[in-house]
């Protein structure tokens, strides 16, 4: 017995003729004669007594017609929950990222700029973005360094940042006076950063090697509050993404200015080229973009210090 057995089996029931419900069905009267045949002869009763020209349920045709209905039911139940499941997931860019800072304010202005779709964000690493891109696990990539365009792959990237960098440094510590640190400064000094995979320390293993600069690494941690508590309790200091330090104005009076010869870390946006997806990668690339250049006017203009300027030096 088939579904489609059941809803032919309903809907002769409910207009009480079978040549009626072929024609509304559009099959044959005999097919349709077969089908409740077939039906009967699996229940081993009769389910209709003939009146005249019509039929009619007897008592085996009301319990199963009965069950056949919330079978029905149920099923356009389901039908409808994964229909909305379905039209949700469409709804949903999917990003994965391996930086520390931007997403959450990312996620809150895409929200209000187009409330028809919500953004999905989690942590991985740069190859584990790669192979999402190349499977469709993900829609965007927002990485750094960036990922490297990759033409026979399908995979494109664009520049959206360049992030730069301050130094936190514990309470009461002597350079919290100075305008800006350099790694000399912090010469025998301990350092509280993230574990290796994250684009904070991809970057600053990068700069540390180049100017042979090897301190003493003493906490590991992705979560940037434990960070942020380790240094406040004087196990060492920190050198934070700048955006960190503009989503937490209670740390800008632990925070100096770097003086890090270069620009500290490129972030970017990457994509399929080869996805036939309708969510439109133009669009939201266009978005961040105009997202990052207007947080980098408000913020990355001005001196740490000319955002608050009462707080104590």
């Amino acid at each position: 017995m088939e579904i489609r057995d059941l809803q032919y089996f309903c809907l002769t029931a409910e207009l009480e003729h079978v040549t009626k419900a072929a024609d509304k069905l559009g099959v044959a009267q005999p097919f349709l004669t077969k089908i409740i045949r077939q039906i009967e002869k699996e229940i081993g009763v009769p389910l209709f007594d003939n009146i005249g020209r019509k039929i009619k349920l007897n008592e085996y045709g009301e319990v199963f017609y009965s069950h056949a209905k919330k079978i029905l039911t149920q099923l356009d139940n389901l039908r409808n929950d994964m229909d909305e499941l379905i039209e949700r997931h469409a709804r949903t860019i999917k990003i994965m990222t391996n930086t520390e800072s931007h997403y959450p304010e990312i996620v809150m202005a895409y929200q209000k700029f187009n409330p028809n779709y919500r953004l999905a964000i989690s942590d991985a690493s740069r190859d584990d973005i790669l192979e999402a891109l190349k499977t469709g696990e993900a829609d965007f990539g927002l990485c750094s360094p960036p990922l490297i365009d990759d033409p026979s792959k399908g995979i494109r990237t664009e520049i959206v940042f360049c992030e730069q960098s301050c130094v936190m440094l514990p309470p009461g510590h002597p350079m919290l006076g100075k305008k800006a640190l350099r790694f000399d400064d912090m010469v025998g000094e301990a350092l509280v950063t993230t574990s290796k995979e994250s684009a904070l320390r991809i970057n600053l293993d990068h700069l540390m090697e180049k100017y042979d600069y090897h301190p003493q690494i003493v906490c590991e941690s992705n979560d940037i509050n434990l960070i942020i508590r380790a240094v406040k309790s004087g196990l060492g200091f920190a050198i934070l993404p700048r955006s960190i330090v503009f989503s937490n104005p209670s740390i800008i009076k632990y925070c100096v200015e770097s003086s890090l010869p270069d620009t500290f870390g490129d972030i970017g946006l990457s994509y399929s080229t080869s996805e036939d997806d309708a969510r439109d990668a133009s669009q939201f690339i266009s978005f961040v973009k105009n997202f990052t250049e207007k947080y980098k006017e408000e913020y990355y203009s001005k001196n740490i210090w000319e955002l608050h300027p009462d707080n104590e030096k």
